[in-house]
């Protein structure tokens, strides 16, 4: 019997130490509208839609959610942003695993779409939210866009009406968000806006219209970002959002700041844990 005890025991040791061994953090990156097919999940950025943003300094696996960039985010199927979104969740942010997600524009309007009609919880610590077009951009309600699935999920009512921004199942929504746009699309822009969404939409704000900066009015899930990135005085601790435009991976580009703030995020704690 004794022995038989010994035995159980060196086995729960054994399974114990293989589980913890085998828990593993990942940091998720969901692109938004795009012209390319970016479909695949892994660690490879398909078809480079991340160019330099990517390069964050993390000890955690990088992971990729892919998909067809002109097509609906809030879609099942081949190559669709829900399923994949999905897939890649049930894989690496359950059990022992934990994961961070990154998103980019319409990735998060993704993103948070999902969250809300998921009955399943995972194990996500945050989720960074650059340029967030959950809350729609007044650009697509134009539709001066290219006539797509994509543009027409954009459109600022079906963005705010389609789900319910304040149930993320606990997920807190980290918004870094950009002031400072492009004249030729801040003239149907309301309030500030970093070239291709308003601050209404990228902050979490709960009602669409006019807002100089992020702090006010906003769903009960969504958080702005205490940000510490400062060069050459783009950071505003006024507005809480950076002069920074939509477009681009160059240094205006508000994908920059999600570098940053990465950075930033791995000097402090944010709600118990911070990124690695």
């Amino acid at each position: 019997m004794k022995k038989l005890g010994y035995t159980l025991l060196a086995a729960t040791l054994m399974f114990g130490s293989a589980a913890t061994l085998s828990a593993a953090d990942y940091t998720i990156f969901i692109h938004g509208r795009s012209g390319s097919n970016h479909c695949g999940t892994g660690t490879s950025d398909y078809n480079n839609y991340w160019g330099n943003s990517k390069n964050i300094n993390t000890s955690t696996t990088k992971y990729f959610i892919g998909y067809d960039g002109s097509t609906d985010p809030r879609t099942w199927g081949s190559c669709r942003a829900q399923s994949n979104i999905n897939s890649v969740l049930n894989a690496r942010c359950r059990g022992s695993n934990n994961c961070k997600v990154i998103c980019h524009s319409a990735g998060c309007y993704a993103m948070e779409y999902f969250l809300d009609k998921a009955s399943t919880n995972y194990n996500i610590d945050l989720v960074m939210a650059s340029s967030s077009a959950a809350g729609g951009s007044e650009l697509a309600d134009l539709a001066f866009w290219a006539s797509g699935n994509m543009d027409a999920a954009l459109k600022t009512g079906p963005a705010r009406s389609s789900y319910n921004h304040n149930d993320m199942k606990g997920v807190g929504i980290y918004a870094i968000a950009g002031y400072k746009g492009v004249w030729y699309a801040s003239w149907r822009l309301p309030g500030s806006d970093d070239g291709a969404v308003s601050l209404h939409s990228t902050c979490g704000h709960r009602n669409r219209g006019s807002h100089s900066k992020c702090n006010q009015s906003r769903y009960s899930s969504h958080f702005i970002w205490n940000g510490s990135y400062n060069n050459n005085n783009r950071w505003s601790s006024s507005r809480q959002a950076y002069d920074m435009t939509h477009t681009g991976d160059g240094s205006r580009s508000i994908n920059t700041a999600t570098k940053y703030e990465w950075n930033d995020c791995k000097t402090r704690t944010i709600n118990g844990f911070r990124c690695r």
